[in-house]
């Protein structure tokens, strides 16, 4: 419902795109959804396979790096292109370093929007995504979605729109206050994000605070990722979830499970998992190897050794666990 209403407002607040070279200044001081993007191991065109979990079968633990990254790109990108599909139109106004796009409310909307950008240096800048009531005075407008972003530079001095370095906050609370938005987002995200160019090296930092627990209805959870990607290489996600995953209800304290992965360009890559803290005695471990077709190949789980099939050197240059550190 929010991403409907936002839509909305975007495609009413102005008649026709713009081209205009000061408003495109501004344009370049947002991020893109391919500036935030965490990649995951791919091959061809990066479709999984579809198999049992077993040696030989497809790893388990990809899968689990795919599902991580695809997570937090579909959350990531819902807001990005809220952001993309209302500059694609002319700003409100422009007063020195400020463009705005709005205050907009659609005729069938209960939320009157506004985004504000601000350049605060050549190719830096600060923006922010409000909303209020639409009979509600404008000092009841809620920021819920705001960030920084440093353009990057090309060669010859231009700008690479999309493309830079900065963080962004998204406060789905705040989102939830507003009159008429319906869903089950909840809490915060704080992602900071580095890439100059579309085939440049990569890093992500995101920290979820108090989100909605998709396995536990009514239940919030703390996320951390971590990603880099070298320029035309493989990458890595480091992911660390906290939660109750003991399912005994009389054992409520919440675990550390952390997901740390890494694979090569060819897909071919290794996934070592820890889970400790809690009411956990201990902690145990887990690592997968899985060739460039995302088969396992290799195997190995602390707690329970004759699970494990395979032998270390189909890890190929993953030979060794690394666990996460976050």
């Amino acid at each position: 419902m929010l991403r409907k209403s936002l839509l909305c407002a975007a495609v009413l607040l102005t008649g026709c795109d713009a081209t205009n070279s000061e408003e495109d200044g501004f344009r370049d001081g947002l991020p893109s959804k391919q500036s935030v993007e965490m990649r995951s191991p791919s091959r061809n065109n990066g479709q999984a396979l579809t198999a049992f979990y077993g040696e030989g079968e497809q790893a388990e633990y990809y899968r689990a790096t795919v599902a991580a990254a695809a997570t937090f790109n579909g959350g990531a990108a819902s807001v990005l292109n809220l952001i993309e599909d209302i500059v694609r139109h002319v700003p409100t106004s422009i007063e020195g370093d400020v463009a705005v796009w709005g205050p907009h409310t659609g005729a069938l909307d209960a939320v009157t929007w506004k985004l504000t950008v601000t350049r605060t240096e050549a190719n830096s800048y600060t923006w922010v995504l409000e909303g209020k009531g639409k009979n509600e005075a404008d000092s009841a407008f809620v920021a819920f979605l705001s960030g920084t972003h440093t353009a990057s530079v090309d060669a010859n001095g231009e700008r690479v729109r999309g493309f830079g370095a900065g963080e962004l906050l998204i406060d789905w609370d705040k989102a939830q206050t507003l009159p008429g938005v319906s869903g089950d987002d909840v809490g915060t995200a704080e992602i900071r994000y580095a890439r100059a160019n579309a085939s440049a090296e990569a890093s992500v930092e995101a920290e979820f605070r108090q989100v909605r627990d998709e396995e536990r209805p009514g239940s919030r959870v703390d996320a951390d990722y971590r990603f880099h990607q070298e320029a035309n290489a493989g990458g890595e996600l480091d992911f660390v979830i906290r939660k109750n995953i003991d399912t005994d209800p009389l054992r409520s304290a919440l675990e550390n499970l952390s997901i740390k992965s890494r694979w090569e360009a060819t897909g071919a890559g290794r996934s070592d998992i820890k889970v400790s803290g809690g009411d956990l005695f201990g902690e145990a471990t887990l690592s997968e190897c899985w060739d460039s077709n995302f088969l396992s190949a290799y195997f190995i789980v602390s707690v329970n050794p004759a699970l494990g099939y395979g032998a270390v050197s189909a890890c190929g240059n993953f030979s060794t666990a690394v666990y996460s550190t976050l």
